[in-house]
């Protein structure tokens, strides 16, 4: 039986609200009969709505009452196809329709999470590397390894592009996700990141 997030859900429900411009007070008079500000805050913070009104939120967003639950089944590189179709004037059926909108909110609802609270988890995490660094000591490798991570990010941070520091964000997010094993490797979504972020760097000629 699979575990349902209600976390998950209540960004995703979020992510709905916003898309459509209402505030939490405007996005429960859209509901028969109306759900006051209360139950839609409750439901953005991880309680879940019941069946009915579960579903009236699936068509407000336009989604699937599956994607609600599960969040957006689309990889990368399948996201990426389906945008380069609707840019070359390819009519989208219904159903890719949906899954590209899915796939939109997803990206949606994860940066408002992260806006929200990067400031706590950054330092929390930043905090936690210093402390596993103080109590586990650099060999001089593992020095020059995080000298030359550290001068490649803020290169790209400092003087990369905006594409180019969306795609290290992105490829480090996925490195890390892999080594804890949250995803797994897929070289059809990690490959063609990094070949466009590498062949993205001028040569210098002497």
């Amino acid at each position: 039986m699979k575990v349902i997030s209600y976390n998950g859900m209540g960004n995703r429900i979020k992510a709905i609200r916003k898309s459509l411009g209402k505030s939490q007070e405007e996005f429960g008079q859209l509901f028969d009969p109306p759900a006051p500000k209360s139950s839609v805050s409750y439901w953005e913070n991880g309680g879940g709505p019941n069946k009915r009104r579960l579903q009236k939120i699936a068509d407000l967003g336009g989604v699937s009452v599956e994607y609600l639950i599960n969040g957006s089944q689309l990889s990368i590189t399948d996201t990426r196809k389906l945008l380069d179709k609707a840019e070359d004037n390819t009519k989208l059926s219904d159903s890719e329709l949906q899954k590209l909108r899915e796939s939109q909110l997803d990206f949606q609802a994860n940066t408002n999470r992260i806006a929200e609270n990067s400031s706590r988890e950054i330092r929390q995490s930043i905090n936690h590397q210093r402390k596993l660094m103080s109590e586990n000591p650099l060999s001089i490798l593992s020095g020059y390894g995080l000298s030359d991570f550290l001068v490649t990010f803020n290169l790209v941070r400092l003087h990369g592009s905006k594409e180019q520091q969306e795609i290290f964000m992105v490829l480090l997010n996925m490195f890390r996700q892999i080594a804890t094993g949250y995803i797994e490797y897929d070289k059809s979504d990690l490959l063609p990141n990094i070949d466009k972020l590498l062949s993205s760097f001028p040569v210098k000629k002497d």
